[in-house]
């Protein structure tokens, strides 16, 4: 959501140079430039008169086709895969050694994330990315979120000014986080009762002081030294070539959706016409009275009488013996496939087959292949987004030293041996998987362990002790070796 504008940066109650105050501004306005697109507010702009402003002028772009919402859903879907139970899970990295603490520290992530309500979040965070090119999540303690005591904010990026470390990009040196509050939330949050109707919140984070004020008035439970050592904000850009704050996916789209909306905006009046056509009369009685000759559907132009002899009243239709040239059609449609083609979304992605897709696996792979590497390319930013927060919430809980939690399974985090992974981009690589796993562990000599096989699948690593036990267990003995023996009877038959 889009907040109100800042009327001075004075109001933050901090020095800002002018230098950062621009950027910033820049930064603010181009948000606001793509939310105009996002939103579909673009579409209430009218055609410009001469004349000025007319509240009667038609609207510029009336169709209203919205490919910004459309491509930055689908590309923000897309990023997390076909999934199921958790939209992100967490396994140890590629030879890390698994243990105890791994799994504690795997089941830990998990329940951060589940606690917050991350797989609605998650959404939001990568709706963020696509539109406005990155986004931001704060992360904090939470003594009121057991058993693990930590939470998650969305930040809104309207009101999200960072100052970048200049030699690591990944990291802040300083962040400001403001709020418009009403009137009802400052008093119910804080207690703060005041006339007036909006009240400006501001959270200043350093690596060594946090500091909150509201309405220029600093509240001392949510201000003090910083136990943490760092900027515990981080931010998730989607793609890093121009800018520090990433380049958004709206940025491509905005001119030809004009182009494209304009078009079939045309398109559309020609038809208009065509359906509703000027009509034109000749030796028009004296009493047919025509100030002038309106353009619009369904007018009647007097073309005047013909002079001398007396001829029969004439009407006829100005009509059009092509309203529409075909080469139009197909130059909405090359605007369109271009689009798509230039967002990494093939028509496929959208259920278009156009013949062949259904033929084998490979194939759809072969066509699903822009999209799939888009995501892919996505997704490396957001896992190294999604290790810097467990990183920052292991810190905080190593700070708090919670009982419940194991300080061992925090520090996992901090000596990078957990990441996270994410669901098959596909259907079918799931299968794929299975199917590799199943040929090397039936080799004369297994070349892979049960704990990878495991972690390849997303089962976790609890999942081998529960294998473990149920081999073990004698009810499944007997279950399994009657399966067996009803196996080879069927095959002697």
């Amino acid at each position: 959501m889009i907040t109100d504008a800042i009327p001075n940066y004075a109001d933050l109650g901090y020095d800002v140079s002018s230098a950062q105050q621009s950027t910033w501004d820049a930064e603010r306005a181009r948000r606001r430039r793509y939310l105009r697109y996002y939103s579909g507010a673009i579409f209430k702009d009218k055609v410009p008169l001469d004349a000025g402003t007319d509240e009667d002028a038609p609207l510029l772009y009336p169709v209203g086709i919205n490919l910004v919402k459309m491509l930055c859903i689908a590309q923000a879907e897309a990023l997390w895969g076909e999934w199921e139970d958790d939209i992100v899970r967490w396994k140890v990295s590629q030879d890390s050694e698994e243990s105890k603490s791994a799994e504690a520290a795997i089941k830990l992530a998990q329940g951060i994330l589940t606690s917050n309500n991350f797989a609605s979040t998650a959404y939001e965070l990568g709706l963020d990315r696509e539109t406005y090119g990155g986004c931001a999540i704060k992360v904090g303690p939470d003594l009121n979120n057991p058993p693990f005591y930590i939470r998650l904010n969305r930040i809104d990026l309207d009101g999200f000014l960072p100052v970048w470390d200049p030699e690591n990009i990944d990291e802040l040196l300083e962040c400001y986080l403001y709020t418009v509050l009403t009137r009802e939330q400052a008093m119910a949050k804080y207690g703060l009762k005041t006339d007036k109707e909006k009240i400006l919140r501001v959270e200043k984070w350093t690596r060594t002081q946090y500091k909150t004020t509201i309405d220029g008035k600093r509240v001392d439970a949510y201000s003090g030294q910083n136990p943490y050592k760092v900027v515990p904000i981080v931010y998730v850009p989607r793609m890093r070539s121009e800018s520090w704050w990433g380049d958004a996916l709206t940025e491509d789209l905005i001119n030809v959706q004009d182009e494209m909306n304009a078009r079939v905006a045309d398109m559309g009046e020609s038809i208009n016409y065509n359906c509703h056509p000027i009509k034109w009369g000749r030796n028009l009685p004296t009493t047919f009275n025509s100030a002038e000759y309106p353009l619009d559907p369904g007018e009647l132009w007097d073309l005047g009488r013909t002079i001398g002899n007396s001829p029969p009243p004439e009407v006829g239709l100005l009509e059009a013996k092509n309203a529409v040239p075909q080469g139009a059609f197909e130059y909405v449609k090359f605007l369109y496939d271009w689009t798509r083609t230039s967002t990494f979304t093939p028509p496929i992605a959208f259920g278009e087959d156009q013949g062949g897709g259904q033929r084998s696996g490979r194939t759809l792979e072969i066509r699903m292949w822009p999209l799939l590497r888009s995501s892919r390319r996505s997704r490396a930013y957001m896992a190294a987004g999604l290790r810097q927060m467990m990183k920052i919430a292991a810190k905080i809980l190593l700070q708090k030293k919670i009982s419940d939690i194991s300080m061992h399974a925090a520090n996992r985090f901090l000596e990078n041996d957990v990441v996270p992974s994410f669901s098959p981009l596909m259907p079918k690589d799931q299968a794929a998987i299975v199917d590799q796993i199943v040929k090397l562990m039936m080799t004369p000599t297994p070349v892979l362990s049960l704990a990878t096989a495991h972690k390849w699948l997303g089962l976790g690593p609890g999942e081998e002790d529960r294998v473990r036990e149920m081999i073990t267990d004698p009810d499944y003995q007997d279950l399994f070796q009657g399966k067996q023996q009803g196996t080879a009877e069927g095959e002697t038959t």
